[in-house]
């Protein structure tokens, strides 16, 4: 196999077709994975944690075990990969007998930066697990529990549409969009902007109760931060009115920061039905409503939400 240094750019082409395989990316910089077309390059495979133990980490050729790797797509100590015109698909039913977590895609570098653009990636649970810095431009994301999550420092979805789809082990249960384990408080977190909220019948063809699907749940630790905003989101009416699984919400923990505000916690700006309407969010609990002025000063552009990235050097992707 050829090798290439750490830093210089690397195009794979991809060819229409359906690809049963899982991949896995080590010290590599600037990869970018370029499909065909988005639904003619499907790259799927079935692994989860019952398979597979644990997220997964590189090792040595002799170590004497494996410690795990459930994702179809791992990453580690990878800066700008870029995942382009193509779906990839973890195949895990919640409902089988052997299931678990199942990441589509688990980018492991918390100093890295991952491009999604104009794809789609479908599991059931942990669809997305991202640290570091991510940006989503139009993509689909489909899943049910906690189907995007991380340790991370700012993810951005925008234009995109989050697809909670049936259980296929609790039909009953609507699931959670996310669940933040965002590294400091002054990260932004899991941002979601101009996007749309929708629902759909699973891998056993049951679909979502409605008010049934929370925006967010806490993972109940105090050194993370569950740091997250939908920011002129349109909504379906699978979304619980009380919005976020907070204190006894399903017997969830409370969040943390237990009181949100501005700058971190659970924020909501602008939501509306998937008509337009704006949505009556008197019923929200635990969740801090968010002004113009607060949105544009925060979010107000890429640039501001990535300035973090390089130590402050910041970043400003580019469809």
């Amino acid at each position: 196999m050829r090798a290439f240094p750490k830093a210089a750019p690397v195009t794979v082409d991809v060819h229409n077709g359906r690809y049963d395989e899982l991949l896995f990316i080590l010290g590599k910089d600037n990869v970018t994975i370029r499909g065909e077309s988005r639904d003619g390059v499907v790259i799927e495979a079935l692994n989860n944690d019952g398979i597979n133990p644990g997220s997964g980490a590189s090792q040595g050729a002799a170590s004497p075990s494996f410690t795990g790797g459930r994702p179809l797509l791992s990453v580690e100590e990878a800066d700008l990969l870029t995942l382009e015109n193509l779906t990839l698909r973890n195949t895990t039913r919640r409902g089988d007998t052997r299931s678990g977590q199942a990441e589509t895609v688990y980018f492991n570098t918390d100093s890295g930066r991952l491009v999604a653009k104009n794809a789609s990636f479908y599991s059931e649970q942990d669809t997305i697990q991202v640290k570091g810095y991510a940006w989503f431009h139009r993509t689909l994301v489909e899943g049910n529990v906690d189907f995007i999550w991380g340790a991370n420092r700012a993810a951005l979805f925008e234009a995109s549409e989050l697809r909670t789809v049936g259980d296929s082990g609790n039909p009953q249960s609507g699931g959670y969009l996310v669940q933040a384990r965002t590294v400091t408080a002054t990260d932004p977190g899991f941002v979601f902007l101009d996007s749309v909220l929708t629902h759909g019948p699973g891998p056993k063809g049951n679909g979502v109760p409605s008010g049934a699907t929370y925006l967010a749940r806490s993972p109940g630790t105090a050194s993370t931060w569950d740091n997250v905003a939908f920011v002129n989101c349109r909504m379906g009416e699978h979304i619980a009115p009380v919005g976020w699984a907070g204190a006894g919400v399903n017997r969830e923990p409370a969040p943390h920061p237990a009181m949100a505000n501005a700058a971190q916690g659970w924020r909501e700006y602008g939501s509306t039905d998937l008509a337009g309407k704006p949505l009556d969010l008197s019923k929200r609990v635990g969740g801090y409503l968010m002004t113009a002025e607060e949105v544009e000063a925060r979010f107000g552009s890429r640039a501001s939400i990535f300035a973090g990235f390089g130590g402050g050097q910041g970043w400003d992707p580019a469809p």
